[in-house]
């Protein structure tokens, strides 16, 4: 068991804890930190499973199906690298992003928060964001978040946009994952909700 007790974590969000591995250079451990939710009156299968580490379930599972096509639009994603128990409860293990100066990659948010309406670097910011989900339909790659909060400008991809959260579908049917014609459609609906954040 890997032990936090003297750590601090590098970030922490609603969900989460983030903080360096201590022995795999790169690598981050992201831990829960919420409580699970009970969400159905009759748990669903995933819920009673995994409980609020369903997600991990579902990001592994589409990290893995990307793994097997074999698309070089991985690239894209951070790379999963397995997960790991510590003192404050399991972690997912994953491949850290950075800015130049070896901190955490910033989030497209925190890139775009405060630059007015009219300034150019608002207009190169959502061409890399579609650039982005361009790659992600070439290789029939599902990502149920794709919100700025879970893109990063990673200086391990030079400087291309990553995503570090939110893989795989959330629902119960997942019919993106059978349907081109409705992952296509899922996808439009991502390009205009990113496109409206950036008018």
């Amino acid at each position: 068991m890997i032990d936090l007790g003297g750590a601090s974590p590098l970030r922490t969000s609603r969900n989460y804890k983030i903080y360096d591995h201590p022995s795999v250079p790169g690598a981050l451990l992201k831990v829960r930190s919420d409580k699970p939710v009970r969400k159905h009156l009759v748990p669903r299968y995933g819920e009673w499973r995994y409980g609020n580490l369903r997600q991990w379930n579902r990001e592994a599972n589409e990290y893995l199906a990307a793994l097997h096509r074999g698309c070089p639009e991985i690239d894209r994603l951070a790379r999963f690298m397995g997960y790991e128990r510590t003192s404050e409860g399991p972690a997912m293990v994953v491949e850290k992003m950075t800015d130049p100066q070896g901190n955490l990659a910033p989030t497209v948010r925190e890139e775009e928060t405060g630059m007015p309406a009219g300034d150019p670097r608002r207009k190169e910011i959502l061409a890399e964001l579609m650039e982005l989900v361009d790659d992600l339909e070439r290789a029939g790659i599902i990502v149920g978040d794709l919100s700025t909060d879970n893109i990063v400008r990673a200086q391990e991809r030079g400087g291309r946009l990553v995503i570090i959260d939110g893989l795989g579908e959330r629902v119960l049917l997942p019919i993106t994952l059978f349907s081109r014609y409705a992952y296509r459609k899922s996808l439009d609906r991502r390009r205009a909700g990113l496109a409206l954040g950036f008018d």
